[in-house]
């Protein structure tokens, strides 16, 4: 037997249970993985809440998770490249069980980790890593010499664009609240902005001699996307990948037409259409991101609880009480 816990019904995070369930096992394509620590994201908390939109709520009893780390148990037939005893780290889709001592995933998404790589970081990076890479990687076609605007950088996503962007070579423009400034600085941003306190474009303007940044990465909009376009640069791009104030805000086609002669580009960004569209892709990348962790370049900041305490962890989340990644450990 192995055991999860769960969410039976919507509610508050007291609704949360452990429960015990039968070892999945892994059909063709498929590993089965032992795990030993798992990450908590906003959309398990909005799963539990039962919050998500029109038609993507997953049936409940549910258990929530998708990211963890451990060892492999078993494999499928035709799955090649990974071992049984092998230490791996996976994402999965909404369903695939992270909250639990078992999980069966598509060898796609699949990566060995060195023995040097901890399961408690092992686990905090696919989302957020992976999330960080591609946008600024694939989307925004960041190069040496670069400067990126990150907003929420104090955030786990956060954290690995700032890493991430250091190691190609980008100067970062760090957006985080007062309290998280110096965070944001020990993680290698070059300026950091305030945006309860600063005008973030003036800002920009200032620190960039009036250029304006090449990317800007955007969990925020609302609002925040009109003031993006004014502090790209010239062929510039922002990427949205969250919408924690809401909707874009604003006449989109004003605001894109008052900076038609900058050639600025807008793009959105949810890691699972990249994760579905193009799994070999998404597999090398995600090779990538574990190379970089094992030589030092990621180095997640998290806060480890045992999965026991599952629902403390989505309190603190909510409650913007962490900076980084929580991750839950399985015994």
């Amino acid at each position: 037997m192995s055991y999860a816990i769960h969410i039976p019904q919507v509610g508050s995070p007291d609704v949360l249970q452990r429960i015990e369930h039968d070892i999945p096992v892994p059909a063709k394509g498929q590993v089965l993985i032992r795990n030993h620590a798992t990450a908590v994201n906003f959309i398990d908390t909005i799963i539990r809440r039962g919050e998500m939109p029109a038609g993507m709520m997953p049936d409940l009893p549910h258990i929530p998770g998708v990211e963890g780390a451990g060892f492999v148990e078993a494999v499928g037939e035709g799955v090649q490249g990974i071992s049984v005893g092998e230490r791996v780290a996976w994402m999965g889709p909404i369903g695939a069980g992270g909250y639990s001592a078992h999980s069966v995933i598509d060898a796609h998404y699949v990566t060995p980790i060195s023995a040097s790589t901890s399961f408690n970081a092992a686990a905090a990076l696919p989302v957020n890593a992976m999330t960080a890479w591609h946008m600024l990687v694939n989307l925004g076609h960041a190069q040496a010499g670069d400067t990126v605007l990150i907003h929420a950088a104090a955030g786990g996503v956060g954290t690995m664009a700032i890493h991430i962007a250091k190691h190609l070579g980008l100067t970062v423009i760090a957006s985080v609240s007062g309290g998280k400034k110096d965070y944001a600085r020990a993680q290698g941003a070059d300026h950091v902005i305030d945006y309860k306190t600063e005008v973030l474009v003036e800002r920009v303007k200032e620190i960039t001699d009036g250029r304006g940044v090449d990317i800007s990465l955007n969990p925020i909009s609302g609002d925040s996307l009109r003031d993006d376009m004014s502090a790209l640069a010239p062929l510039g791009t922002v990427v949205l990948f969250g919408f924690l104030a809401g909707p874009p805000a604003g006449t989109f086609a004003e605001d894109m037409a008052q900076h038609f002669q900058k050639s600025i580009a807008v793009r959105v960004s949810d890691i699972y259409t990249y994760f579905t569209a193009k799994p070999d892709a998404f597999n090398r990348d995600m090779q990538q991101v574990f190379e970089l962790a094992r030589s030092g370049v990621l180095v997640p900041t998290i806060t480890v609880q045992p999965l026991v305490d599952a629902a403390q962890a989505h309190q603190r989340l909510e409650a913007g009480e962490t900076t980084g990644k929580l991750v839950l450990e399985i015994d």
